[in-house]
């Protein structure tokens, strides 16, 4: 006999308990057997995490295990520098947008050289802080349009 609770249970439940909606961009969801499934395009095309980890598991990698998603960070700097893009066009203003990652948020290189790659038609930039944050900085940059903030005293 199913519990009351299991008998209720609905992937959009599930998806409004974790209010993949209001934070996921269109990256997350549960699909019908309950898994969480990851769509770095948000274009409804993902995979199952746990398949993501069985075959981790298979490659001999053990817990606990970073996931990282790359083609989900070149969307996102794809889709941010668009809307720029766009909004600037719309409003006729004559003006560029010349963003930039601030270092801080992540230092792992995997994801420094992705979101550089990502950034690169886009003359995205880097944002640092403390001196080993300038330090990847210049080592990263690549082209004078390329912005390198330097924030505080070095």
């Amino acid at each position: 006999m199913k519990s009351k609770s299991a008998s209720s249970w609905s992937a959009a439940k599930s998806e409004e308990l974790y209010g993949f909606k209001r934070w996921g961009s269109g990256h997350l969801s549960v699909d019908d057997s309950g898994f969480l499934n990851v769509q770095p395009l948000a274009d409804g095309r993902g995979i199952r995490a746990l398949d993501v980890i069985h075959e981790a598991v298979g490659m001999g990698l053990k817990a606990p295990l970073v996931i990282r998603f790359q083609d989900l960070l070149r969307y996102r700097v794809s889709q941010l520098n668009e809307v720029f893009r766009k909004a600037i066009k719309q409003e006729g203003y004559k003006g560029s947008y010349r963003g930039v990652f601030p270092i801080k948020v992540n230092q792992l290189r995997e994801v420094v050289d992705e979101i550089v790659a990502a950034g690169k038609d886009f003359n995205y930039g880097l944002e640092a802080g403390p001196k080993p944050e300038l330090m990847i900085a210049i080592a990263m940059h690549e082209g004078a349009n390329r912005l390198i903030i330097c924030n505080g005293y070095k």
